[in-house]
């Protein structure tokens, strides 16, 4: 008899002395590990609920007394309160028991601080661009949660560091003077640049809607550049560019944009070049037509090359 058949039989012999049944053998053995998911979730929960809470009191608190607050007290409302939220965020990662409440606490600061930086910049300054008030407040927010992602390696920091730096450089860009198509195409390579770093990371949570931001960004600012212009019909192969792309990065927000992009793209095409003549019917079954291969040709690339196998 083998090892395995004497741990068998005995298994056997102890339940059969004891009365325990098979439920109870599986419980037994799972028990503590699925007790642990159990608290984690429930532990989760309440922590995002009680987040919810904790903002909709303040939120609350604010719009009832805000036209009867003074200009220091609308502050430590917004920035005081924000700040405080970050402290404690702060303070809760330091101990194991309470860190699940950092991320709603993590978010309440990510509100109320850049509002709170605002209303100080309005209640107190001189007047002049208000472009260069939201470009501190955004550098502040950049500085901050940049620091903080570096020291604590939190995915909703990391999020935060994007998309504070994002609003930094449009905000910085605009003051600049850069055309709004050209801001884009930066920005929008930018973020799929990120986006595809974050993926290869432990951060990839995220990734998807940074892939899907960057994507919008960049295929918006395309089309405003090449529109009405001789190269305009090359939007045609960058969408197409974007689509096999995405099968290379594997994101089905990429994708799903691209394809969105290309499809816009024919039936603006055919609505400019043929809405007046008697193809125009025939354009609407084109159209038609490449939807189906497009969304066909679309859900294949995903099962072939994204999905990831289970």
């Amino acid at each position: 008899m083998s090892d395995r058949d004497e741990a068998l039989h005995e298994i056997a012999r102890l339940a059969k002395h004891y009365h325990l049944t098979l439920e109870d053998i599986r419980r037994a053995m799972a028990g503590p590990d699925m007790q642990k998911q159990s608290s984690g979730i429930i532990a989760r929960l309440f922590s995002y609920i009680g987040g919810i809470f904790i903002f909709a009191g303040v939120g609350v608190f604010i719009s009832m007394y805000w036209r009867e607050f003074n200009s220091e007290a609308r502050v430590i409302v917004t920035l005081g309160i924000g700040f405080a939220a970050y402290l404690l965020a702060l303070a809760c990662l330091n101990d194991k028991n309470y860190q699940r409440a950092a991320t709603p606490l993590f978010l309440i600061s990510a509100v109320l601080q850049p509002m709170g930086i605002l209303v100080l910049l309005n209640e107190y300054s001189i007047g002049g661009d208000r472009r260069y008030g939201l470009l501190f407040m955004t550098a502040y927010m950049l500085l901050q949660h940049s620091l903080t992602f570096w020291a604590k390696q939190r995915t909703l920091l990391a999020f935060g560091t994007i998309f504070f730096g994002a609003m930094f450089f449009v905000t910085l860009f605009d003051i600049w003077g850069f055309r709004p198509n050209l801001t884009g195409a930066v920005m929008g390579i930018s973020l799929l640049c990120l986006a595809y770093s974050l993926n290869q990371s432990r951060h990839s949570a995220i990734s998807g809607f940074w892939y899907l931001v960057g994507s919008v960004m960049f295929l918006w600012a395309l089309f405003d550049l090449l529109e009405d212009s001789v190269l305009e019909i090359l939007y045609l192969g960058l969408a197409a560019f974007m689509i096999f792309l995405s099968t290379y990065v594997r994101s089905r927000a990429m994708l799903f944009v691209s394809t969105l992009a290309m499809l816009g793209y024919i039936g603006y095409f055919t609505a400019e070049h043929f809405a007046n003549t008697v193809g125009w019917p025939i354009s609407l079954v084109i159209i038609g037509i490449a939807l189906f291969c497009l969304g066909s040709l679309a859900v294949r690339l995903n099962n072939k090359y994204i999905r990831q196998p289970v």
